[in-house]
């Protein structure tokens, strides 16, 4: 019966001896093979990133990479140009018939600032129609006139094309004749570079003068010779 029981505790001795050497290998593995691989093994049940039931990602600290807002959250949204601006005007410089000589005086007029050449041309041909603001400055068109259209070839000539009032109410004589054709040529070509020469159209097509005296088959350069720069303001 001694015998027996000291048998039965050596076998019970071992039991337990292989059962906490079993429990010693599996979590010294575990470990073993985190601390070789230079990771921290992650406890069971926790999903990984991306994987199916990963939990929400905890917002970035202030002042991290990830917390700055990216280009296009910060970019300014540009705006459409407003033509009632004054930062989408341009000064330029009309020139009208001094009251006091024949020759023609410089008014400054504000006209809207755009991308085409021909645009800019058809707004100061429409101010020159409207006539001088300032005193001691005539108009060299008459007001009952209309500008039907403005054409800029390659080579820099542009015809302009008036309505038959330009010729019907013009008082007529060289003088005025004159005014009248530089006053339009100088305009257009002092303020537009791309403009070299004007060619004049009534009604879409050519007239052999304006009004008896100046040649209208023929394109007009500028000339300056005839416009008084210094001219003063009035008051």
């Amino acid at each position: 019966m001694k015998r027996e029981t000291i048998v039965l505790g050596a076998v019970a001795a071992v039991c337990t001896a292989l059962l906490v050497a079993a429990l010693v290998m599996r979590t010294g593995g575990y470990a073993g093979r985190a601390t070789e691989a230079g990771v921290t093994p992650e406890p069971e049940g926790v999903a990984q990133p991306g994987g199916e039931g990963a939990a929400p990602a905890a917002p970035a600290a202030p002042g991290s990479p990830a917390a700055a807002p990216s280009p296009a959250a910060t970019a300014t949204p540009v705006e459409t140009p407003s033509f009632t601006s004054e930062q989408n005007r341009r000064e330029v410089t009309l020139f009208f018939q001094e009251g006091d000589s024949e020759s023609l005086g410089p008014e400054k007029r504000k006209i809207f600032l755009t991308s085409s050449a021909a645009d800019q041309a058809k707004q100061i041909v429409v101010e020159l129609i409207n006539g001088p603001l300032e005193k001691g400055l005539l108009p060299t068109l008459p007001p009952q006139t209309r500008l039907r259209g403005l054409y800029l070839d390659r080579s820099g000539t542009a015809y302009v094309d008036f309505s038959s009032e330009l010729v019907d109410f013009h008082p007529g004589g060289t003088d005025e004749e004159i005014a009248t054709i530089f006053s339009i040529v100088d305009s257009l070509v002092y303020n537009l570079p791309q403009i070299k020469r004007v060619h004049i159209l009534v009604n879409g097509e050519e007239r052999d003068t304006l009004k008896s005296h100046l040649d209208l088959r023929r394109d007009y350069a500028k000339d300056m010779s005839i416009v008084d720069m210094d001219r003063k303001s009035a008051p």
